[in-house]
């Protein structure tokens, strides 16, 4: 095997010699142009075939309305519920509705720009301080694995953490007047973020933190002044009624990873698409990580730990796997096997197979996305349709999808995994019989359930049964008329029921 190449003295120390190694942009040779093209390519194709954002993406997409139409950054209005977990992102969101275009339009061009930032970013850093073959792996990965494309299109924050990442990083390396700025941002993209930034604050300098904490510092003063408390609802909410399991109940977040099947093949498809790789991916970040040793006073260093931190995070606690959640973690990896990839191909042909299997998984993928969108279309949209038709402003909806519903229907939502709705979470937890409890406390006019929690009485999703016994089921169903049925291409049982007060 050819050992790797000793860095230079420029790789060595991240302020010597020339910037990030940019030049030849329009040359073919180098890691700029083709994948900018492929990404821009792929990225339209995914938007043309999903038209819906990502269910959660409604959530923010209702309080960014809200706020642009003067009722306070609120989900239901008069309640301050920090319900979103991206504050930049919503802000964001709300400029889009302040000059009247699309929310989906909106963050879809704008995780595309995101998108080329990373791109740039992350290559540049790799370009100088692991060399070209690695920047191309990094690019070409990056630029047509189908999941990088999805979250582009999906509406949520994921993308833009990943290129404030990078940004940072870059800045660190140019020592640029925005790197300070950057890393304030990031710490207010996401709670993760945060953690991503203090990462990233060891290698920047001493002015560049001091900026960052006094943004971050000034973003959570003002979130705690407004909402109570900087810590979103949304994962309170979540990891009180999903858990913490751990890394072992967790490995959701790392199996795909070892070439070695614990048990059984990954059962998501996006770990399952990526355990196709694993003989290759995994000892490529192995002697990724034996070459960065020697490159760790670099900014490149910088920006794959603070990923990677991210990643231990999640799969150490066993946090529950939302699809988008995996966008950073799954950048830092790649580019970490970026690095070591020359380490490990002997001529081209394992470039070509990986590269082949990349491209041809644009031909089973999208499937996926698509039928992922067509579900909540034909659940969550036409649900919505029925609702509309009958709810007047002022009343009341429960329900758990309230992403797409809950922006598309003038009602007050009663969210039953209490990411709006802390009443709800801290109603859970105290055991069976929630939603009956729910339903006689907060008087819904309106209930839409999934048909398989009405027909066994057992929950969809979360802690705690809905209900103590079939008897109490049927009461609450008793006083309900089924108005409407959002059908469901998954199963019968997860068909959505539309219920009015009797």
């Amino acid at each position: 095997m050819k050992p790797a190449a000793r860095p230079s003295s420029a790789a060595r120390n991240p302020r010597a010699g020339a910037p990030p190694a940019t030049t030849g942009i329009l040359d073919l040779r180098e890691p700029w142009l083709v994948p900018a093209l492929a990404l821009v390519t792929l990225r339209l194709l995914a938007a043309y075939a999903v038209p819906l954002a990502a269910e959660d993406a409604y959530i923010t997409f209702r309080y960014a309305r809200n706020l642009a139409h003067g009722f306070g950054l609120v989900f239901n209005p008069g309640e301050r519920v920090l319900g979103f977990s991206s504050p930049l992102w919503t802000l964001w969101s709300t400029l889009g509705f302040s000059i009247g275009m699309s929310p989906v339009l909106w963050t879809r061009l704008s995780s595309l720009a995101a998108d080329l930032v990373v791109l740039f970013t992350f290559t540049a850093l790799l370009r100088r301080h692991a060399g070209r073959p690695s920047a191309w792996c990094f690019a070409f990965f990056y630029a047509a694995w189908p999941y990088f494309s999805a979250v582009s299109v999906s509406g949520m924050e994921m993308t833009l953490m990943l290129a404030l990442v990078g940004l940072a990083a870059f800045g660190i390396e140019r020592r640029g007047w925005w790197t300070g700025s950057t890393l304030g941002a990031l710490a207010l993209v996401r709670p993760e973020g945060l953690v991503a930034a203090g990462v990233l604050a060891i290698w920047a300098r001493n002015r560049d933190r001091l900026t960052g904490a006094a943004i971050a510092t000034v973003g959570v003063i003002a979130l705690a002044l407004y909402f109570g408390s900087p810590i979103p609802q949304s994962v309170t909410a979540k990891s009180q009624l999903y858990g913490t399991p751990g890394p072992w109940a967790g490995r959701f977040w790392w199996e795909w990873l070892s070439p070695f099947v614990l048990g059984a093949f990954p059962s998501l498809m996006e770990t399952g698409h990526l355990f196709l790789m694993a003989v290759v991916f995994a000892p490529a970040a192995v002697l990724g990580v034996r070459r960065l040793r020697s490159m760790r006073s670099t900014p490149l260093v910088a920006a794959i730990a603070a990923c990677l931190v991210v990643w231990l995070g999640y799969a150490a606690l066993g946090v529950a796997f939302f699809w988008w959640y995996l966008l950073v973690p799954l950048a830092g990896l790649a580019a970490l096997a970026a690095v070591g990839m020359p380490s490990l191909a002997s001529g081209r042909a394992l470039y070509v197979s990986t590269a082949l299997l990349v491209a041809g998984l644009w031909t089973v993928v999208p499937n996926l996305y698509i039928g992922r969108a067509q579900n909540e279309y034909f659940g969550f949209a036409q649900a919505a349709e029925i609702l509309a038709r009958g709810v007047t402003p002022g009343q009341k909806v429960m329900l758990e999808p309230i992403g797409l519903i809950g922006y598309r229907v003038p009602a007050v939502v009663i969210d039953e995994i209490g990411l709006v709705s802390p009443r709800v979470a801290r109603r859970r937890l105290q055991g069976p019989g929630w939603y009956a409890d729910l339903v006689a406390s907060e008087r819904p006019d309106w209930l839409v359930v999934r048909r398989g929690v009405l027909e066994s009485g057992q929950g969809f999703a979360g802690a705690g049964a809905p209900f103590r016994s079939l008897s109490e089921r049927d009461a609450v169903r008793a006083a309900f008329d089924v108005v409407g049925v959002a059908d469901s291409t998954v199963s019968h049982d997860m068909a959505l029921l539309v219920l009015r007060r009797r």
